[in-house]
């Protein structure tokens, strides 16, 4: 790799999660349908995220409805491996249990090793940070303006200053992954959404604190960095009391 990126900020040091506290990173289904209640007093069926490209008119969002009903399968660019996807115990190992932490893994944008990407089954976009664009090298020039607003668990709108397209590569494939850009002050490098796990075929385990996808000799395993994500989350809540005072 050409360049080794980590996104640092100047308290960061200070929280590190000490190196005796967590033991090192290992070198390392299909669930039943849920029973029914007797007598159900409704269903829940989704909370939907905004779809990107303006796909969120009421006839975009019926005319995709309609298209589950008409399924083709697209033919792939090169044969991957068909092996099951499965998780065992041996890849929960080297990890502190019980544990709530994120999946935060370490991958290469753009010929850089970039640490603190957030792997969120939740985000309906891939996101980039400016601040990291900036560390990469990358000039604001490259950004194609679009502005749109991104809403988090909270219900709180925060708009993006445009849109790129990045190298994301891992597992021995590259990938040009489309950006959304924020200018917040970010806690991790990046977060890649469902976007981009969709379109790597992956599947994540948030007990085994890893990621695994089809390559055509295999399955890959792209494993978390459970003292990374917790410093992650020392971060976060110093800028939230920032916010506060």
């Amino acid at each position: 790799m050409d360049h080794q990126l980590l996104l640092e900020d100047d308290h960061v040091e200070e929280v590190r999660v000490q190196e005796n506290e967590l033991p090192s990173p290992p070198n390392r289904w299909r669930g039943q349908q849920p029973q029914r209640a007797p007598d159900p007093r409704g269903r829940i069926s989704m909370i939907m995220a905004r779809l990107s490209n303006d796909e969120d008119s009421v006839s975009a969002l019926k005319k995709r409805a309609r298209q589950v009903c008409n399924v083709r399968v697209a033919p792939e660019a090169e044969p991957l491996s068909q092996e099951p996807i499965i998780f065992t115990s041996e890849d929960a190992s080297g990890i502190q249990h019980p544990h709530n932490d994120a999946l935060v893994v370490e991958l290469v944008m753009e010929k850089f090793d970039v640490e603190r990407v957030l792997i969120d089954t939740g985000s309906s976009v891939n996101l980039m940070f400016l601040k990291t664009l900036l560390k990469m090298g990358i000039s604001e020039s490259k950004i194609m303006p679009k502005i749109c607003p991104l809403t988090v668990y909270d219900g709180e709108a925060k708009m993006s200053i445009g849109e790129i397209k990045l190298q994301v590569q891992v597992g021995g494939i590259t990938q040009k992954t489309k950006f959304v850009v924020n200018d917040s002050e970010p806690i991790y490098n990046a977060i890649l959404g469902s976007p981009w796990i969709y379109s790597m075929k992956a599947i994540p385990s948030t007990y085994h604190l890893c990621l695994k996808f089809p390559i055509n000799t295999g399955i890959f395993t792209l494993y978390g960095n459970q003292k990374v994500s917790r410093t992650c989350y020392v971060i976060e809540k110093k800028q939230r009391k920032k916010e506060i005072l």
